[in-house]
C-alpha cells in the first residue's frame, strides 16, 4: 500500500451524497500542520515568488528529480510557522495552500477531488458548503476543483522541467551547512542543485532552447534562492 502523502491522515473522495452536508470552516491555526517539516514540495511556477527567503533543492527520487523548499535549519522544525499557525515568509507553497484537499485518478482523462478526512475545518454546521442543495458543488469547491486542477497542470510542468534538466545532467550533489544565529549548526548530504558551471558550458542552441521553453527563469530563481541557507539560519 502506497504512503500517504505529506501531511494527510486519511484521504476520502468528495461525494455529492457522503458529503451533502458537509462545509468548509477557516482554522485557528491555518498552517500548524506543517510545523514540523523542515522541506516542503515545490512547483516551477513558484521559484521566482518563493527564491526570496527559502532555498529551492532537488531530491533524487529513485532517477526522478522533484523540488523542494528548505524551510527548517533541522528535522521537525519549521522556522516559517509561527506559533499561531501562521506563515511567516512571503510566498506559502501551494502545497500547503492546496491542503486539505487533493487530486485523484479515476482515469487518464478524468480527476475527482479527494480531502483529508482528519483535516479540522470539515464541519457540518460552520463554515462554507461545499455542496448545494442540488447536490452540485458550490461555490466554495468550486473554488477547490479550479485550484487543485492548476496543481495538478503546474505538476506536470514541473516534471518536464526536472527531466529536462537531468537529460542535460545539470544536477549535482551538493552538501549544505548552515549556521545559526545562536552559533548551532545543521548540515545536510544528498540533496541536488542546478550546476552554475554545467549550465554555462550549454551549447547556445540549448540555452535558446531553455529560453523557450520558459526554463531559464526558475532556473535562475533557483541559483538564486541558495544564498538564503544564511537567512534560513538567522531566522528565530
Amino acid at each position: 500500500m502506497a504512503p500517504l502523502p505529506l501531511f494527510y491522515s486519511s484521504i476520502a473522495a468528495l461525494d455529492r451524497n457522503t458529503h451533502r452536508e458537509a462545509r468548509l470552516a477557516a482554522v485557528d491555526k491555518p498552517y500548524a500542520f506543517a510545523a514540523q517539516a523542515h522541506v516542503l514540495p515545490a512547483l516551477t511556477a513558484e521559484f521566482v515568488p518563493g527564491c526570496r527567503d527559502m532555498p529551492i533543492l532537488f531530491l533524487d527520487e529513485g532517477g526522478t528529480f522533484s523540488p523542494l523548499f528548505m524551510v527548517g535549519m533541522r528535522p521537525g522544525e519549521s522556522r516559517f510557522v509561527d506559533g499561531e499557525g501562521r506563515w511567516r515568509g512571503h510566498h506559502a507553497p501551494a502545497y500547503l495552500r492546496r491542503y486539505p484537499f487533493i487530486g485523484g485518478d479515476v482515469s487518464a482523462e478524468q480527476q475527482i477531488i479527494c480531502v483529508d478526512g482528519g483535516y479540522a475545518g470539515l464541519q457540518a454546521d460552520a463554515g462554507e458548503r461545499l455542496f448545494g442543495e442540488d447536490g452540485e458543488p458550490a461555490e466554495a469547491l468550486q473554488r477547490v476543483i479550479g485550484f487543485v486542477a492548476e496543481y495538478a497542470e503546474a505538476a506536470k510542468a514541473t516534471a518536464a522541467f526536472t527531466a529536462e534538466l537531468k537529460a542535460l545532467d545539470l544536477f549535482q550533489t551538493i552538501n549544505i551547512d548552515i549556521r545559526a544565529a545562536d552559533g548551532a549548526t545543521s548540515s545536510y548530504s544528498g540533496f541536488s542543485a542546478i550546476s552554475e558551471e554545467r549550465l554555462n558550458a550549454l551549447p547556445g542552441e540549448t540555452w535558446l532552447d531553455l529560453r523557450r521553453k520558459g526554463y531559464l527563469v526558475p532556473i535562475h530563481a533557483h541559483l538564486i534562492s541558495l544564498a538564503n541557507f544564511t537567512l534560513l539560519g538567522e531566522r528565530p
